[in-house]
């Protein structure tokens, strides 16, 4: 059998192709976080000098949103605020907002948080005198009657966490189960501030498939060091001055964390540093720059 030249280069060819689908290696898929934001406490210090230009400064680096807590409308309205995020190019889903406000005043919340472009309000602190077991569920109580309230205004009630709702309180109870049992799943969903849980010791893969769904938003800061000897503590300056660092720089492993993202149903992911090292520019984008680089 006779082939033409041009038979015989397109098969060599084809062959070549063929040859080449086998061996070429498939670079695997990679989920990231496309739009990540920063909690305003971060640069508290900032903010009280000058916020619109830190809020420029935090655009800069590139930051998409920012989440904001009451500090900020405390010397602004709610309307000049919005009116500077707007012109600045920063939305704010977010706002942490305080017990008093939300258990007392949800109507006037809801107005605040719907100026402001908010999606959810978060409470991000229960005080000290306020954490035993009918406490936490008093609390569900609340954060449901708040979340029913502001569901009418298409905004969503969440609470943060710190480690003390970890804290053993008998019977294998403690708060953060309580108020994740006791919460109704339509209403309240939960922020989970990855360093405070992570120093309590929670298994927080095993922590989002006991509570599928729950946990739409994070905050996202780093841990070094071995804090086990401060489990029980709550002494938080300490705390946050021996072990907190910026994003990256630590060895929380954020990358496993957010491999569950289907099944937490996370959808906000947050940059905070209690304390962070000045300048703090750089400080922000150091925690940025490794929130992009995640892949999982």
């Amino acid at each position: 059998m006779r082939f033409s030249r041009r038979e015989l280069i397109g098969g060599v060819g084809a062959l070549f192709l063929l040859n080449g689908c086998k061996t070429a290696p498939i670079a695997p898929s990679a989920n990231r976080i496309e739009k990540v934001g920063i909690q305003t406490y971060t640069l508290r210090e900032a903010m009280g000098e000058d916020d619109v230009a830190t809020l420029k400064m935090i655009k800069d680096v590139g930051y998409d949103y920012v989440e904001l807590n009451r500090r900020d409308f405390s010397s602004r309205t709610p309307a000049e605020l919005r009116q500077i995020l707007d012109a600045v190019g920063l939305p704010a889903p977010i706002t942490h907002v305080d017990y008093d406000s939300l258990a007392n005043r949800p109507s006037e919340l809801a107005d605040t948080a719907s100026t402001l472009g908010c999606e959810y309000v978060i409470l991000p602190w229960i005080g000290d005198d306020q954490r035993g077991l009918d406490d936490y569920k008093a609390h569900a109580e609340m954060l449901n009657r708040a979340g029913e309230t502001l569901k009418a205004s298409n905004i969503r009630v969440g609470y943060h966490n710190h480690q003390f709702e970890f804290f053993d309180l008998g019977g294998g109870q403690n708060g953060m189960n309580i108020l994740l049992s006791e919460t109704d799943a339509d209403l309240v969903d939960f922020e989970l501030d990855l360093f405070w849980a992570a120093l309590t010791g929670t298994d927080i893969v095993s922590l989002f498939k006991q509570h599928a769904g729950r946990f739409k938003l994070c905050h996202i800061k780093d841990l070094a060091g071995d804090p086990s000897a401060w489990r029980e503590s709550t002494d938080f300056p300490q705390i946050v001055q021996k072990f907190m660092v910026n994003v990256g720089e630590g060895a929380l492993p954020f990358e496993e964390y957010f491999a569950a993202n289907d099944v937490s149903g996370m959808k906000y992911f947050i940059a905070e540093h209690d304390n962070p090292p000045k300048p703090y520019k750089a400080s922000i984008e150091t925690s940025y720059k490794a929130i992009k680089s995640f892949r999982f």
